[in-house]
């Protein structure tokens, strides 16, 4: 468990550090109107991403940990990836045939050429996410790192290129549908040579079961998008660009900060999957312990933010972003809760419980809805940051008292 925690960390501090890099790179080469476009754009995107994931990533992972080790093992992976593939590429093609429909029903024409191009994305970005969601089950982050460092390494390095030859969102585009083919292709061999093969020979048909528990995650993938990329894309409607991009600096570092949490839960997490009587007092007890050692982390990451905020936001995004202060404070309520969720949100989870979670979620998403419409045309990126922190407290308080009931 310290092994693969210490992995986790390394894999979440590298993804950290170089999509920090990539967005900082873009905030400041493409300048607060083209960025916040470039953030519409790819807000809009993340909904077809969502679908395209189907919640089988997830899914995958939970019965990865569950038959982890077993003669079974070949058999999930068999099934997960074929799933996989199949969703990945039905979204593609719907992509590919309702990308024109698509830019006119946002009233962003200009758009249609990249939803174009974004179709290998679709489909790449959904094998590079189920790579990491299956490393992670199989409880080595080893090879988590690994992916995460190819995929946002080469994000970073391709970007770069191609923006010096063409200063475009087409060309951002390009570099990440390249750096994820790199990213797929060099997963799928570790995969396959590390687990698939010396797995053992397995007949097992598990189509239907990863299918089946994927529904339900995929309503909370859903709702987590409302949850964390909604307000994005009602700040483009409501407001313009500008906003845009003044609310994506502030939500982009809340939104990965909590990869600290989350290398926390890659290395402890998955051992939840197999919890019994015979063990669950020690898991209980370990639970509890992981909450203590987040609030004293994310406690003093918050204060360091409402206290710093307005020196490094300005000296690292520049003083065109200087009214992102604002609403990264006020987002600082959603960043804590959204820490503590991380491990409730594992363990429903790994327990078979997304159903509960998803329900939970659906009371969150109405009153954010709510809360957007309000709060945005007023306030504009700062009533955002209000109505997203106000919002995520029923879903937490309602996930809590399942966990409570899963630990007694």
């Amino acid at each position: 468990m310290v092994k693969e925690t210490i992995w986790s960390f390394l894999a979440k501090g590298t993804t950290f550090l170089l999509v920090y890099a990539i967005n900082i790179f873009l905030a400041r080469f493409l300048g607060v109107e083209k960025f916040g476009l470039w953030s519409f754009f790819f807000s809009t995107l993340s909904i077809i991403l969502l679908f395209s994931y189907w919640g089988i990533n997830t899914s995958a992972m939970k019965y990865v940990a569950e038959h982890n080790k077993t003669e079974k093992l070949s058999s999930v992976l068999k099934s997960s990836v074929k799933l996989r593939i199949l969703l990945s590429l039905v979204f593609s093609i719907v992509l590919l045939i309702l990308y024109k429909p698509l830019a006119m029903l946002i009233d962003r024409p200009e758009m249609e050429n990249l939803f174009l191009l974004a179709v290998p994305l679709i489909f790449l970005s959904g094998l590079s996410e189920y790579l990491k969601a299956v490393f992670i089950g199989l409880h080595r982050n080893k090879y988590n790192l690994i992916i995460n460092f190819i995929e946002y390494g080469l994000k970073l390095i391709f970007a770069i290129l191609f923006l010096m030859f063409s200063a475009s969102l087409a060309s951002v585009v390009n570099s990440y549908s390249l750096a994820l083919l790199i990213t797929a292709t060099v997963g799928f061999c570790l995969l396959y040579f590390n687990f698939y093969r010396g797995a053992g020979p397995s007949n097992e048909n598990f189509d239907k079961e990863i299918f089946r528990y994927s529904v339900p995650l995929f309503f909370v993938s859903v709702g987590f998008w409302i949850a964390t990329s909604l307000d994005t894309v009602m700040i483009g409607f409501l407001r313009g660009d500008y906003e845009v991009g003044i609310y994506s600096v502030a939500k982009e570092l809340i939104t990965n900060i909590p990869h600290i949490a989350i290398a926390i839960s890659m290395g402890v997490m998955p051992l939840f999957a197999n919890m019994n009587m015979e063990n669950k007092e020690t898991l209980k007890k370990l639970f509890y312990k992981l909450l203590k050692i987040n609030t004293v982390v994310f406690g003093s990451i918050t204060s360091l933010i409402i206290f710093f905020s307005r020196f490094f936001i300005p000296l690292i995004y520049g003083e065109n972003y200087a009214e992102s202060v604002l609403p990264l404070r006020l987002l600082m309520p959603y960043l804590i809760m959204f820490s503590y969720s991380i491990f409730l949100s594992s363990l429903l989870d790994y327990r078979g419980l997304a159903k509960k979670r998803a329900v939970n979620l659906s009371i969150s998403i109405i009153l954010n809805i709510i809360l957007n419409f309000v709060l945005i045309p007023r306030y504009g990126a700062s009533g955002a940051a209000i109505a997203t922190s106000i919002s995520y407290v029923p879903y937490l308080f309602l996930n809590w008292i399942e966990v409570k009931k899963v630990l007694v």
